[in-house]
């Protein structure tokens, strides 16, 4: 009997060690993070640049549906673009190499995030006077053909990547301007819409 005690109590503490060591990894295989981008101000905020242009933000929020399965390293990515045509069909642009999304605030926020439960995104902006509505990335290629002009649509399909997470599909947010600016919140969503698409 104190052979079989002693047998438990040894398994017992081997498993403790491995678990103390290993816990991180072994988590990560049997539950891995479960992350979601979900709309978090397709309104729009409005806000003042330094040189007193105002300027509508928009935003998403990238969600952890484990909390408990940390994501580490996490961007989003600009995989796909896509673009209304004539026709009211929308064609696929080309995209050399996919471009990073902004987190938010970008003044405090590193490029690359850990993410337990969830942070904002900036998905985009639209400044005063401007000619289009453009995704706010980390950089932009010379042909860079994602910027939403006066009574155009632009559909953005993004992408997470993590160290223990990329996604399956891509979300996709359609952006449609009809060209007008306005400082009035109520006003500023009749012209320029964004929507989640399926």
């Amino acid at each position: 009997m104190d052979t079989i005690i002693n047998a438990f109590a040894a398994i017992g503490t081997v498993t403790v060690a491995v678990v103390a060591i290993w816990g991180d990894w072994i988590r990560s295989k049997l539950a891995p993070p479960k992350l979601t981008i979900e709309p978090h101000n397709l309104r729009g905020n409005l806000t003042t640049f330094s040189n007193g242009k105002k300027v509508f933000f928009y935003h998403l929020k990238i969600r952890n549906k484990r909390s408990w399965s940390t994501s580490k390293n996490c961007r989003v990515l600009l995989k796909q673009i896509l673009k209304r045509g004539p026709d009211n069909k929308f064609y696929l642009t080309p995209m050399v190499v996919p471009l990073q999304f902004v987190w938010s605030p970008a003044e405090l926020t590193p490029p690359i995030v850990t993410i337990n439960n969830e942070q904002i995104l900036d998905l985009g902006c639209i400044e005063e006077d401007a000619e289009f509505f453009r995704p706010v990335l980390y950089s932009y290629s010379n042909n860079f053909k994602g910027f939403v002009g006066k009574n155009e649509a632009v559909r953005y399909c993004l992408e997470i990547v993590s160290d223990n997470f990329f996604s399956k599909e891509l979300e996709i947010f359609e952006v449609a301007w009809n060209g007008k600016w306005s400082d009035n919140p109520e006003e500023m969503v009749e012209n320029l819409k964004i929507t989640e698409i399926n």
